[in-house]
């Protein structure tokens, strides 16, 4: 027979998948611990406006508008303050706004004024509204 070399090796090997019984010595322990709920997911929204201040005056009006809370609003116009193109054609500000789950309106992150002559940004650095850069507007945009 042609299998009759294998007969040795294949009755080895059946001996190991015989079924035979476990002999369990570990107990296992159970922890009553109390049941924790995991935190809930909070919703956030951000949201990107683009505002065209033509006198070069007025973004605390439109923050407020738009549903910013009163503190952020009244930082970043006096932050802007000088940075508004008043009398020389105005601006245009880009401004990032978020809100986050149990409050009631929106809290600024970041807010990029353009005007002809500079490029403003005044971001959200912990708890503070800052002047982050104010560099000279280029003539001809910058390819990368």
């Amino acid at each position: 027979m042609k299998f009759a070399r294998f007969a040795g090796p294949i009755a080895a090997c059946s001996a190991f998948l015989v079924a035979c019984p476990a002999d369990a010595a570990e107990d296992a322990q159970f922890l009553n611990a109390p049941a924790t709920s995991l935190p809930t997911p909070k919703f956030a929204a951000q949201f990107q406006l683009r505002l065209r201040l033509p006198e070069g005056r007025g973004l605390a009006r439109l923050l407020l508008d738009a549903g910013v809370s009163r503190d952020d609003a009244g930082a970043a116009a006096r932050l802007a303050a000088g940075h508004l193109g008043a009398g020389a054609g105005g601006c245009t500000a880009l401004v990032s706004i978020e809100r986050s789950a149990g409050t009631t309106g929106f809290s600024l992150v970041r807010v990029q004024l353009v005007t002809d002559a500079t490029q403003t940004v005044i971001e959200r650095r912990g708890r503070d509204l800052v002047v982050a850069s104010d560099t000279a507007a280029r003539g001809t945009p910058r390819l990368v």
